[in-house]
């Protein structure tokens, strides 16, 4: 199968260079991502928390923004040095600036990942493609030949039509391989990230801002009682002991006759 796939490589199958374009561009990402994943974001969680915590007990701010600095200028660190210089800044934002550079960050990790799929169909798609182009080319060149030299070609040619089919399922495996060990990086490294945002809210968030939450977010029900209820002040009804009104007159009770009386 490998001799035919080179002997076709040299007499200059499109289809074949189509898909090593596609298996190196996807091989590409799929180291690209395993160096990102595994030796740029990628540090030891753990004991970075751990550092950073005893540097906040100790109140050691600016050598806790030197710790953040030295670890990494991305990932966790980055994250960590933004929210310690809002803290000095206003404690208020330090919850703001963490969601905001984690959003910001979190994609990165699934950055091209997606497209290893897409690459894997579409090689696995360009080798069926192919091999189909091939086989209506020989069948067409079949058809003017004579009966004793059908069987030869016709052999010859069907095999050598199976050989972009076979290259594009041997790389889109291989790029469907690397898509699930890159995806699997990712997804550890995000859980990863989100424990260590939870930490650094609850280590950095004062804890009188921690269930915070002004008027104008509670919602519109919420915010019309506050506005509305202190103006409001019901008038006591005469069975809770109010002073009757002089302006009341008994004689106007007895001057309503009753329903026989009309009749």
């Amino acid at each position: 199968m490998f001799g035919e796939i080179a002997a076709s490589f040299q007499r200059g199958n499109i289809y074949l260079s189509t898909i090593l374009f596609f298996g190196f561009l996807g091989t590409a990402i799929v180291f690209e991502r395993i160096i990102m994943l595994q030796f740029v974001y990628h540090l030891d969680f753990g004991r970075f928390l751990s550092n950073l915590k005893k540097l906040l007990q100790a109140e050691d701010t600016s050598r806790a923004l030197s710790f953040c600095k030295s670890v990494g200028n991305t990932s966790l660190p980055a994250i960590a040095r933004r929210a310690l210089e809002a803290a000095e800044r206003d404690p208020t934002t330090i919850r703001g600036v963490i969601e905001e550079e984690t959003i910001d960050f979190l994609p990165r990790i699934e950055s091209r990942i997606g497209g290893l799929m897409a690459l894997s169909t579409l090689i696995l798609l360009t080798g069926v493609l192919g091999a189909i182009d091939s086989l209506w080319n020989t069948f067409h060149a079949v058809s003017v030949l004579d009966t004793a030299q059908k069987q030869a070609s016709l052999g010859i040619e069907i095999a050598r039509a199976l050989n972009p089919a076979a290259f594009g399922i041997l790389l889109s495996m291989v790029i469907l391989v690397g898509y699930y060990i890159v995806r699997g990086m990712g997804i550890r490294l995000t859980e990863k990230m989100h424990h260590g945002v939870t930490v650094l809210n609850n280590l950095l968030v004062p804890p009188e801002l921690a269930s915070f939450m002004p008027v104008a977010m509670a919602g519109p029900a919420a915010a019309m009682n506050s506005v509305v209820a202190p103006s409001y002040v019901p008038s006591p009804t005469p069975n809770e002991g109010a002073a009757p009104d002089a302006n009341f007159a008994d004689t106007a009770v007895e001057d309503i006759r009753d329903e026989e009386e009309i009749i």
